[in-house]
This record gives C-alpha cells, structure tokens and sequence, in this order.
C-alpha cells in the first residue's frame, strides 16, 4: 500500500487543567527533517516529541506546532524576579530626577520590561504531560490516514500507467516474435546473393549473420523487464515504506527500455518504447512524494 509523504493532522484535547491545540504537516523530502514550535514551557519535551515523531513518520519534511491554555493557576504560573523589579525601579527614579520628569510611575511602565516576569518555569504536572502524548498520538493517527488517502490516488495514477506499460511490453514481445524470423530471412537472402557471386566460408558468413542477430535480440531484456514489473506491483501489495524500493526499480526498467530502444532498429518497437518511457518517467514523478 502506498502512503504519500504529504499529510496534515490536527487535534485538540483538554482536561480540568489545562488544553492542547496540535497540528502536524509534512511534505515531501529524502530525509526525515522536523520543524517543531513549542511553547517554552513544554521545551523540555521537544527531543522526546521529535523521536516519536520520526518513528511513526519515517520521511518528509515535518512541521509540529504546539499551543495551548492554563485552566488551572496552580499547574502553572508566572513569578516576579524581584531583583531585576528592584533595579528597573531605581532607574527609572534616577530618570525622573536627572530629567526633571513629574510623571508618576505605573504598572504598565513596569509591564513594558517583560523580562521582569519569569517564565523559566517548566509544567511537571503528571496529567497535562500525559494528556500532551495521548495528543500527539491522536495527531499522529490523523496525519497518517491523511498519508493513506493522498497514497491511494498515487496507487491509483501509478496502477493505471503500470498496466498501460505492461500491454506495451506485451506489444514489442510480439512485434519482435514476428521481426526476428524477418531478420533471419533477410540475412539469408543477402548471404545466397553472395555465396552465388563469390567464394566465401559458409560456415564462417552464418556465424557473423548469428553474431549480429544476436546483438540485435531484446529477448533477454524483455525478460527482465517483466521480471521488474512483477516486483514492482507485489511491492505495491507487500510494502508500507515503498519510496527508494520504487526508485531503484524504476532504475532498472529505464535501463532495460533503453537498451531495447537502443538495439531495435524497427520502428514500431523503438515507438512503443517510447511510450514505456514517457509512462516511467509519470511514476517516476510520483515516487517522489512516496513514502
């Protein structure tokens, strides 16, 4: 089955203490790479989040943005560093004196220095750290059958040219059936000519004949080929992670093509492998943003 590396998962839970708002993107990318925002608070569980998150998302580019809300005061709350309230007040006074300011000093002229509050607190509170992974879990959940709905058109698109592939093949194994006596008649004939106007080894001549009619033989790669795509579609049934098994498949399959185009001099059979490559190259696009 075919997964897409783009997906997009969101999710919110709550409990008496506190909520979570979750969202969790991904595009496609040869690598596992995260992005993740998390409030200062929960910083502590960035490593933890970010392996669980490459295990469950093996590839792709991942984006994870974490909010949420206090409900309840005593899990959480903001503390004054008196210290620096203490220095920032003296220097505001000295202000007012070597300025000769009369303007009384407010809350929100102390508010302004935001550093005056700290927040190097982090939550340790059992309950709003569980509910936090049960969130990622149900995130993740939904992030991975978006991957699964985005894989089954790829499946789709990716079947559909596999089986146009296969009937040309099937078309170049016949066209090639007919061709080779062809070839062997049209070298006989020329051979006869010669061997009427000249003294020539017979046996020799018919070796060259055979060496060059077997040069011209797609026969072995028409085998492989079909052996390829074989693999191709059990990978499709057996596989989850499909991406780089895909990309070296298709590998071999424009190797083969190539060489058959290569070494048909008909013009039916060079045409028709052209149209296995155009297919190639579709799948090869899609294989792209395969997990």
């Amino acid at each position: 089955m075919i997964y897409s590396m783009t997906g997009y998962g969101s999710y919110s839970c709550e409990n008496d203490q506190i909520s979570f708002l979750m969202e969790l993107k991904s595009v496609n990318s040869k690598y596992y790479e995260s992005n993740l925002k998390l409030p200062y608070i929960f910083s502590d569980q960035e490593e933890k989040i970010d392996s669980i998150l490459k295990k469950n998302l093996h590839r792709g580019r991942v984006s994870f943005n974490l909010s949420y809300k206090i409900k309840d005061s005593n899990i959480y709350s903001l503390s004054v560093d008196k210290s620096k309230l203490k220095n920032y007040l003296e220097i505001l006074e000295e202000l007012k004196a070597t300025s000769n300011i009369d303007d009384k000093i407010n809350l929100e002229n102390i508010l302004s220095f935001q550093d005056i509050l700290d927040n190097s607190k982090k939550i340790e509170d059992s309950s709003a750290i569980k509910l936090l992974y049960k969130g990622l879990d149900k995130v993740i959940n939904d992030h991975s059958l978006f991957r699964l709905n985005e894989g089954e058109a790829l499946q789709k698109d990716v079947l559909s040219s596999v089986d146009k592939i296969s009937k040309n093949i099937k078309k170049i194994k016949i066209l090639w059936g007919k061709e080779k006596k062809l070839y062997k008649d049209k070298y006989e004939n020329k051979i006869n000519k010669f061997l009427d106007k000249y003294k020539i080894d017979e046996q020799r001549l018919y070796q060259e004949i055979a060496i060059i009619i077997d040069k011209r033989d797609i026969n072995e790669e028409l085998i492989r080929f079909n052996s390829h795509i074989k693999c191709f579609i059990s990978y499709l049934k057996k596989y989850n992670l499909l991406g780089k098994r895909l990309i070296f498949l298709l590998q071999e399959l424009f190797r083969e093509i190539n060489t058959i185009n290569s070494k048909s001099e008909i013009l039916e059979i060079n045409r028709v492998s052209l149209d296995i490559k155009s297919e190639l190259e579709k799948i090869k696009e899609q294989t792209y943003n395969i997990l």
